[in-house]
């Protein structure tokens, strides 16, 4: 898979919620500067309109920011802590249910 080498999808999901939706994907990637946790990932809550409200990757993309963050619908980018790749899973789920869509 490109400069992130030999990829394996380890989790696909995509939920419907009409005018919004989310789509969790997972990769076990080699362990590398890129990725030391040997993990990519994103989780993303948005609309069809293409609007992001939700997403947490650790896509090493973002000047001045942490490995672990989240974008917000404003453009920010905000640093999380990571314990591991379910506490983060769990978090997207509650929030996007704090918003009003039933995961």
């Amino acid at each position: 898979m490109g400069r992130d080498g030999d990829a394996v999808e380890l989790l696909a999901v995509t939920k419907d919620f009409g005018d919004r939706y989310a789509e969790v994907t997972v990769w076990d990637v080699p362990v590398s500067e890129r990725y030391p946790d040997g993990i990519k990932y994103s989780m993303q809550y948005g609309n069809v309109a293409g609007e992001t409200i939700i997403r947490y990757d650790n896509f090493p993309d973002h000047p001045n920011a942490a490995h672990h963050h989240k974008h917000t619908p404003n453009g920010d980018v905000i640093d999380v802590g990571f314990e591991g790749l379910h506490a983060l899973y769990e978090q997207f789920k509650t929030e996007v249910t704090e918003h009003g869509d039933s995961w």
